[in-house]
């Protein structure tokens, strides 16, 4: 059985370097570039755990994406790891406060860095 992530970016460098870097792994990729299309893949699919941009070009990652896993209670305990350019610490805290695992700075970190910590919320399959 493999492991189910749900990227929510519109950049697409982001998106296809992860998504190859995860296809090594056991696991299998959904990407969104806008959160309409991620709540398209969110009506059939239940990942493990959500790679989220909050500044996404057509919307708010935050309105279009945190606000529907909240109205879905099949949803509703899927870890989500934001991901973006904003360092500022008080949005950091009230989406901490609101069930976001982590908030993660992009210039911070290296994809290796997002990749391992990813693989880190993953449950051993058998």
């Amino acid at each position: 059985m493999k492991h189910i992530i749900l990227m929510v970016d519109d950049d697409t460098l982001i998106l296809n370097t992860l998504k190859k870097r995860f296809e090594n792994w056991d696991t299998q990729v959904y990407a969104a570039d806008t959160p309409e299309q991620a709540k398209k893949i969110l009506k059939d699919v239940t990942p493990e755990i959500i790679i989220l941009d909050l500044l996404l070009t057509k919307d708010d990652g935050s309105t279009g994406v945190l606000d529907y896993l909240r109205t879905e209670p099949r949803l509703q305990n899927i870890p989500v790891l934001v991901l973006t350019n904003l360092d500022k610490p008080e949005l950091k805290q009230m989406l901490l406060s609101q069930g976001v695992k982590e908030y993660l700075i992009k210039g911070s970190m290296t994809l290796d860095d997002l990749y391992n910590k990813v693989i880190s919320y993953l449950e051993p399959k058998n």
